[in-house]
């Protein structure tokens, strides 16, 4: 017997709620908000959303969720609960006295050339933060840095994407804290509950999408309803 997608009752009722328009006379921006709040509803109680949340409409900063940089940030992620210090935030336009050591896709991308020169094209953002791993629901997974992304302030307060993700992660191992050997968790660390560890990060951002380093600011947690947001002071 052939198995549906998990998305396929969204698929349905949003199908159902279009033919609705015929006979009840709703506008399609109705029928698109009814079917946005069922979507982002079976996300809800641990479920997976589609497209990583990108449905759900994110919460506007507000005295809640916002916070500052050395403010330990609680979140709340899929493996159980974590908390981040974000300490310092440093913008480079040259690795001019730096020694960094990135993974192969910043130089197959072209951020860095081979003999380890950043793009004039884009600027690299440091950040130190710390990390603490409060609560582990799902035993032997490792923290995932890249919850932290790096935004700016859009229209009407809105966070937007600067094009860049986390491509740079460093931290000095410990017994209680140890990197990854699997390709795809190179921005992970495998953290004993109730430990922390200072941690660098980097980003590559698109001058041609954002040259203001004044505009930039952070957006924590995988969780687009209880997004977290963290400003330098």
């Amino acid at each position: 017997m052939r198995k549906f997608a998990k998305t396929a009752p969204v698929l349905i009722v949003f199908a159902l709620l279009s033919v609705m328009v015929c006979f009840f006379g709703c506008t399609k921006d109705d029928i698109q908000n009814q079917a946005q709040k069922i979507v982002g509803n079976s996300g809800q109680g641990g479920g997976t959303s589609l497209q990583s949340g990108e449905i759900y409409t994110q919460p506007l900063p507000s005295k809640e969720n916002t916070h500052y940089f050395g403010e330990p940030v609680p979140v709340e992620v899929f493996t159980g609960n974590e908390e981040y210090t974000v300490n310092k935030m440093t913008v480079l336009n040259s690795f001019d006295g730096e020694n960094f050591t990135f993974p192969k896709r910043p130089v197959e991308n072209g951020w860095v050339s081979k003999d380890g020169a950043l793009n004039p094209e884009y600027m690299f953002v440091l950040v130190d933060v710390n990390v603490k791993k409060t609560t582990d629901d799902e035993a032997g997974q490792p923290v995932l840095l890249n919850n932290l992304r790096l935004v700016r302030s859009g229209k009407d307060g809105k966070a937007e994407s600067v094009g860049g993700e986390m491509e740079y992660l460093y931290f000095k191992e410990t017994d209680n804290a140890k990197r990854s050997s699997l390709p795809n968790e190179y921005l992970g660390v495998y953290l004993d509950v109730g430990c922390s560890v200072e941690c660098q990060v980097g980003y590559f951002v698109p001058k041609n999408e954002e040259s203001d380093a004044s505009k930039l600011f952070f957006e924590l947690g995988p969780n687009p309803d209880k997004v977290q947001y963290i400003y330098p002071r």
